[in-house]
């Protein structure tokens, strides 16, 4: 294989994640092609729920998941909602998620989360100091809070590891939330502080921002929806949409649609979609100070440059369906209950598709099928939390250097 200087490689899927792959491929000496169907970050990177959180390891496999989950499926208000049509396309993936509940694997999941987001911030403050997207980053940490001591009590084996994981974190009661968060109604009895946490003013403007200095240093963009991805007999990689184009490597970033490319080249995996919703309220970006989130109502609220982002659910439902009014009905009921004084009707809303493998790790590493491909997907709740690590990971496999952690437990052939 030719020498970094000498090789051509595209990277399709311009989210965070993407982003970063190539920033940190250009750095190594790649001449890089950034290709995404849309501008960049107006994926799943535009609207979640704008944290840099070091801490949110723990999964959403959970040891009470499986007696929770139908009570979860069936009540009015839940978090969490099912297309039942799409069910049993998702049956597979939703019996490995079960499987991925047992004590010892969230245990185990946790801990390969926490080595990859605890080195983020490492790899993002580069990155966002030499384009400027600093200037769109606020520090102020992350509240994670409780309505009821019973809340907290059942929550034991996720704040156990919380505490053990995370260095930072710092148990609260209501008094100091009170002070930290005066217009919180006073539901709260008790809340885990984590100090290092950052939140995005503008996650969409980040990606611009990075895409920019990208460009400025010699990358391109291309506007291109990617239709196949094949190999050819020179070990070259055709990537082929509009535009056709030959690189010596590609990396695949494309969150929950990369697996519209499974098949040929790509090795089928369990990647779903993990449909997510926000609403905004344009004029209240200041009526918090930092990222809060609730952890029994599958919702977080953070403030932003155009308002506060009130983020959430998990909704079921694949790629196709349109969004479901529901599921924003329930974000803006709930931020009305948590922020009282919000009085105006949502200024925007939106949904967007999670990437989720069903054991809560993303698939990082060369394809077992055609190993000119590498896999950089399914960072499902936290991509904007380890999307730059991420993108220095990619770099170091395409280089063929040593990567910054061991990135074993991300491994496509783990399926």
């Amino acid at each position: 294989m030719p020498a970094a200087g000498e090789q051509k490689i595209a990277v399709i899927g311009a989210g965070i994640v993407g982003i970063s792959s190539a920033l940190y491929l250009q750095r190594a000496g790649f001449a890089v092609t950034l290709i995404d169907r849309d501008e960049p970050g107006h994926g799943a990177s535009f609207g979640n729920a704008a944290a840099l959180a070091p801490h949110a390891f723990v999964p959403i496999n959970s040891p009470s998941i499986p007696r929770r989950l139908l009570p979860l499926l069936f009540a009015s208000g839940s978090p969490l909602s099912i297309d039942w049509g799409y069910a049993p396309r998702m049956l597979p993936w939703l019996l490995s998620f079960l499987s991925h509940c047992r004590p010892a694997e969230v245990t185990r999941i946790a801990q390969a989360m926490h080595t990859l987001l605890s080195r983020n911030l490492d790899h993002a403050l580069p990155l966002f100091r030499e384009s400027g997207a600093d200037r769109l980053m606020r520090g102020g940490g992350y509240l994670h809070l409780y309505e009821s001591e019973a809340a907290y009590h059942s929550s034991a084996g996720e704040v156990t590891l919380y505490k053990r994981l995370a260095g930072d974190v710092e148990e609260i009661d209501a008094a100091e939330i009170r002070r930290l968060e005066p217009n919180l109604a006073p539901v709260f009895v008790r809340a885990l502080y984590f100090h290092s946490a950052l939140h995005y003013l503008s996650t969409v403007e980040v990606c611009a921002t990075l895409v920019r200095h990208f460009r400025a240093n010699g990358g391109c963009f291309l506007r291109d929806e990617v239709r196949t991805l094949d190999a050819r007999p020179d070990g070259r990689i055709r990537v082929a949409g509009t535009q056709d184009g030959i690189y010596d490597q590609a990396v695949l970033a494309a969150g929950a649609q990369a697996r519209r490319l499974f098949g040929g080249a790509v090795e089928k995996l369990p990647l779903e979609t993990e449909r997510g919703y926000h609403v905004m309220f344009g004029k209240q970006a200041g009526i918090i100070s930092r990222t809060c989130s609730s952890a029994t109502a599958g919702f977080a609220m953070t403030p932003m440059s155009d308002g506060l982002r009130c983020a959430g659910m998990v909704e079921l439902a694949g790629l196709d369906k349109p969004p479901n009014p529901a599921c924003h009905a329930y974000l803006d009921r709930t931020a009305r209950r948590f922020l009282p004084d919000i009085r105006e009707a949502p200024s925007s809303t939106w949904m967007g598709f999670r990437p989720s493998m069903p054991d809560a790790l993303p698939v990082i590493g060369r394809s077992t099928r055609t190993t000119n491909i590498i896999l950089a997907f399914g960072h499902q709740h936290v991509g904007m939390s380890s999307g730059c690590i991420t993108g220095a990971i990619v770099a170091d496999i395409a280089a063929g250097r040593m990567p910054p952690i061991d990135i074993t437990p991300f491994s496509p052939a783990r399926f």
